[in-house]
């Protein structure tokens, strides 16, 4: 009843907003955000093994969009997967057949855009099919089939801002095809001149129009000759924004809570049992997981960290476990703590898995024939070797081959030269154990009523659907994979990762950024490269957002004195700075959020937001000048800006949300949050004051707005009683600020109210 409620208040105040000629105007409707990215399985066989997933997906995702994929192997969309697209992307490697670009070019011409990355699966060099070329010309340009191969004497005769990105152009230019213009509103942004003969023909390599975007083979993404790293070339915000016709929208927002950027930090369980070798745990066989107990968690209790226990290494018939149990009991009983699973047997290559032929990976394990090599990569054979130096018996069936480190060496010496398909490879694999079993198991050690929130994937983090989907069904969050980076090593945000990664009907969300491993064992490998996390943080936050802070590490940072130092030096950066801690599986629960969404506008400036799951935060880049108007919106908690961009908070208590904007001087105001440490719901307006819920970790933190100027009593109350008061005075800005020195990780009032002249409320 309360929801049905809110939706027939939603619909009286939307239909007041919506003025009488809103059926005419082309603003208002559903806000269609799926780009639909064509790609060929022959080249390139999974979603995520896609250029378009590895390059474009990050930067469409920061525009509102989601991506989903089709191999047109299988076929072309029927008109029920098209009818709601907002776009079309294609970034082929070979020609493709002429259905393809018959099918593309009837959605173009019924108003679908369209972008083309490289060839549009026609040949450089030859003049393109008749179907290709009409769907060129619908797009807003014309290939002839003439190739500059040698660009010795071609030159820049123009380019514009959206040009020289992160990588200006190479002064021998790439080969490049001659490309016309069709069409009045085309924008060339990178036009190139081929001289011969004393004749000149212009190309425009770079373009976009009011139907799409072309961006020419070696003109999107530079790739380094020796090194292979990548940078843009083309600015993929700007390109995408213009190609795709961005309009004002909100944004559903993953990086932002409450109008501070969003901390997380969670923990694969790899390690767990090793025995440190920092003085003085080493000389106690203390093993990584109490170090980390010790030094990382229990001195943070205003940090949120999720831990992921590995099913096996607190499972008797692998081994000793009573001091693993301990350890896990305490850890699980740190109310900071969320309690997550890290998998049963730690798959490193789940692929294996999908088809399970348990002769061969016994085989594997057993002999270390010259199939292991060809099946799984350096990257999983390398963490294997370093993840789990103390396994002894774990890692292979014959405790003779088993893998230990060299104390003096610090080296890997191993019984044979190949790694397992698991960690734990004794029984055969099942994925109701991997997955019910490693939630079960991990419950079993938390305090009564605590459940298991979330699965982290483990080795290469590439899950297969139905192990995906098993998580699902056991009500856990997903999450892991993606290693994204911005360093001096990874100079460019093509290094970022999407929001997730699509996995048949499944999705996996990612890590906010990589983890400790991947900075460790960097070149020739470095005990302190965790450190280097800083660079990701800030370039991920300047000029645009585009991540959350996600502080993700593995047990064995308890094993050496530089690792565990380096997650310290994070830590206490994340206690001081301006952000707001929630537990990893929130996170997660807020990047499921920005994919089910749904956002219909009503009109230019105001919409109505249904479906978001958790997601608290939407955001407006080009909201100069604008603000919420909280008079006609409904479940805005707040907003704060930031340049020209705007976060707004949602109120969580809302399913439905009615989101208006109005000019800054004329949106009028009420009470609502400018940014918090914590977490809050249920506003609720008084005469002069407000009351609202709250939760979070650490010290509440908070800014208010719209208040009326005076002198005004702060009350927190938990259970009933009063934890904290003060008062405070809002000056003419309207403006409150307080911290709330008070235990808020179970939920608390906070209400302010106006005081009288002789101080009574």
């Amino acid at each position: 009843m309360v929801r049905a409620a809110a939706w027939l208040l939603l619909l009286t105040v939307a239909g007041a907003l919506m003025p009488a000629s809103a059926v005419a105007d082309t603003n208002a409707g559903p806000v269609w955000r799926e780009i639909l990215a064509l790609y060929d399985g022959r080249e390139e066989p999974r979603p995520d093994q896609t250029r378009i997933h590895r390059f474009a997906e990050m930067p469409l995702n920061h525009l509102g969009f989601v991506v989903t994929y089709w191999d047109v192997n299988a076929g072309l969309p029927e008109a029920e997967h098209t009818a709601n697209l907002h776009g079309l992307l294609i970034w082929f490697r070979r020609p493709q057949a002429s259905a393809v670009h018959v099918w593309a070019r009837h959605l173009v011409a019924q108003g679908t855009r369209m972008v083309v990355l490289g060839d549009g699966g026609v040949s450089y060099g030859e003049a393109p099919p008749d179907d290709a070329s009409r769907l060129f010309q619908e797009i807003g340009f014309r290939v002839s089939g003439a190739f500059v191969d040698l660009t010795y004497a071609a030159r820049v005769l123009h380019r514009d801002g959206l040009i020289g990105f992160e990588q200006p152009l190479d002064p021998v230019l790439p080969a490049f095809p001659i490309v016309e213009t069709v069409g009045a509103d085309v924008a060339s942004h990178l036009v190139l001149e081929h001289r011969e003969a004393g004749a000149t023909q212009p190309s425009s390599v770079v373009l976009t129009s009011g139907r799409g975007g072309f961006i020419a083979t070696g003109y999107s993404i530079y790739e380094e000759p020796i090194s292979g790293r990548t940078r843009w070339i083309v600015d993929p915000f700007a390109f995408f924004r213009t190609a795709y016709g961005v309009a004002r929208m909100p944004i559903p927002d993953v990086t932002t809570l409450s109008g501070r950027r969003m901390y997380f930090s969670h923990i694969d369980g790899d390690g767990w049992n090793n025995v440190s070798r920092i003085d003085p745990y080493h000389d106690k066989q203390t093993i990584s997981a109490e170090v980390v107990l010790r030094e990382l968690i229990a001195p943070y209790p205003d940090l949120p960290v999720s831990v992921g226990v590995i099913g096996a290494d607190v499972d008797e018939k692998y081994g000793p476990v009573e001091t693993a149990r301990r350890v896990t009991r305490a850890l699980f009983a740190l109310p900071q703590v969320e309690v997550a699973t890290h998998t049963y047997t730690h798959p490193y290559q789940w692929s294996f898995f999908e088809n399970y032929d348990r002769e061969l990976e016994e085989r594997l394990i057993g002999t270390g024939e010259s199939e292991w090599p060809a099946l799984f990569g350096d990257r999983i054979r390398r963490l294997a070797k370093r993840l789990f130096p103390a396994l002894s018996h774990k890692l292979r069936v014959d405790a003779k081959n088993a893998s230990t480190i060299d104390p003096k060496t610090d080296d890997n010496t191993h019984g044979g030269e190949d790694d397992p398909p698991r960690a734990f490879a004794e029984a055969p694999f099942d994925l109701d154990q991997e997955t019910r079993g490693a939630v079960r198991a991990a419950e079993k050690l938390a305090p009564a009523g605590k459940r298991t929130a979330l699965y982290l994937w483990s080795g290469g983090a590439e899950p297969f659907e139905a192990a995906i989907a098993q998580t699902r069904a056991l009500g856990v969050r997903n999450m892991n994979g993606g290693d994204s980076r911005v360093d001096a090593d990874y100079p460019s945000i093509s290094y970022l990762s999407p929001v997730a990664r699509s996995v048949g009907a499944e999705r996996q969300i990612y890590a906010g950024q990589a983890n400790d491993f991947l900075y460790i064992t960097d070149g020739a490998g470095r005990d302190h490269g965790y450190l280097h996390l800083d660079a990701t943080i800030n370039a991920t936050d300047a000029p645009r957002r585009l991540k959350p802070v996600n502080v993700y590490y593995h047990m064995f940072a308890g094993e050496r004195a530089a690792q565990l130092a380096a997650v310290r030096r994070h830590l206490d950066t994340a206690r001081q700075s301006v952000w707001t801690p929630v537990a990893a599986a929130h996170y997660a629960a807020i990047a499921d959020g920005f994919f089910s969404t749904e956002i219909t506008a009503l009109d230019e400036t105001s919409w109505l937001i249904r479906n978001r799951g958790a997601l608290e935060t939407l955001r407006f880049d080009d909201a100069a000048g604008l603000a919420v108007d909280f008079g006609r919106s409904v479940g805005v908690l707040g907003q704060r800006r930031r340049g020209a961009t705007l976060y707004v908070a949602l109120d969580e208590a809302q399913e439905d949300v009615l989101l208006a904007l109005a000019p800054a001087e004329s949106a009028g105001g009420q009470p609502h949050l400018i940014e918090g440490r914590w977490t809050f719901r249920d506003l609720r307006p008084k005469d002069c004051g407000f009351s609202v819920m709250a939760k979070g970790f650490g010290p509440g933190q908070m800014r208010w707005g719209g208040l009326t100027p005076g002198i005004y009593r702060v009350a927190v109350t938990a259970a009933d009683k009063t934890v904290w008061d003060a008062t405070a005075e809002v000056g003419e800005d309207g403006r409150l600020a307080l911290t709330a020195d008070v235990d808020a990780m179970q939920p608390v009032d906070v209400d302010v109210t106006c005081l009288e002249p002789d101080g009574q409320d």
